[in-house]
């Protein structure tokens, strides 16, 4: 089937979590699209930022959702906390009911990037994401790309155990997300992003990348995994790593040279628009 030569439909609003949280969603939409595909941002991000992706993919037919987990963006919560990580795969879930209820016997793929890479992959490991046709991993953030000092991640379990909702500073720049210098002050100008870290968080989220290769096994659906080769924020070897074990003999990796942290933000975001949208047109 050709890509829609129509204008996609803009929608966006809320729906409520399993524990009451609001969380927000916006979806684009072709009047008769070829799949659905359903976009999770990485920590700190917030789907807003998707937009650019979100054209691409409906220029080429498909329908986007993407919505903004507890703590981002424009939904409820404290910003980047979470009690416990199952919160953020439970938010996960809900949206992606929303988006199968959405496509109905079209099929439906999952993109998710960083964070919502590490997510992703715990809510298959526990059976979750029924229906999915397949899924594309950017730059998983399975391991940090640079060790933290261990006196910082004392200090953080310590605080922790007392103030675990504290903002702390990120060390993260706009410059490790991209080479785009518009990108990079987009991202120093924009009210929605969060430049802060919480202790709880930061527990959760490690004991669930140390968790990330028991999971591989499980992982039987087409994958796609792509990465900056110059990331400094996820570990691209942890993500080779993780790829070469999982379990699906669908598989797909791809490095691209010079890029950061951010594929779908770099310059030369065209080429992963067109491998992901070529990758799923194989899928259909």
């Amino acid at each position: 089937m050709s890509p829609s030569n129509t204008m996609a439909r803009f929608d966006e609003g809320f729906f409520t979590g399993k524990d009451g949280l609001r969380l927000y969603w916006m979806s684009e939409r072709p009047e008769q699209p070829r799949a659905h595909v359903a976009v999770v941002h990485g920590y700190g991000d917030h789907i807003g930022r998707y937009r650019t992706t979100f054209d691409a993919l409906t220029a080429q037919g498909f329908a986007v959702h993407g919505f903004d987990y507890r703590g981002h963006g424009r939904a409820d919560g404290r910003r980047g906390f979470c009690a416990t990580w199952p919160d953020y795969l439970d938010d996960l879930a809900g949206f992606w009911e929303r988006v199968r209820r959405e496509a109905g016997e079209r099929k439906v793929f999952l993109l998710a990037h960083s964070h919502g890479g590490l997510m992703a992959t715990h809510l298959l490991g526990r059976g979750g994401l029924q229906g999915v046709s397949g899924v594309v991993l950017s730059a998983p953030y399975f391991k940090l790309a640079i060790t933290p000092p261990a006196l910082k991640v004392v200090a953080a379990r310590a605080v922790g155990r007392v103030l675990p909702w504290m903002p702390i500073k990120s060390e993260l720049t706009p410059e490790h997300l991209s080479r785009d210098v518009a990108v990079q002050e987009a991202v120093r100008q924009d009210p929605l992003y969060n430049t802060r870290v919480t202790p709880r968080w930061f527990i959760q989220s490690t004991e669930a990348q140390g968790r990330v290769m028991t999971l591989t096994n499980e992982l039987k659906v087409p994958l796609f995994v792509l990465a900056g080769a110059e990331d400094g924020v996820a570990s691209v070897d942890a993500g080779r790593l993780f790829f070469e074990a999982v379990g699906s003999k669908d598989k797909v990796y791809k490095v691209y040279p010079g890029m950061r942290h951010e594929p779908l933000n770099e310059l030369g975001k065209e080429e992963v628009h067109k491998d992901i949208s070529n990758w799923i047109s194989a899928h259909l």
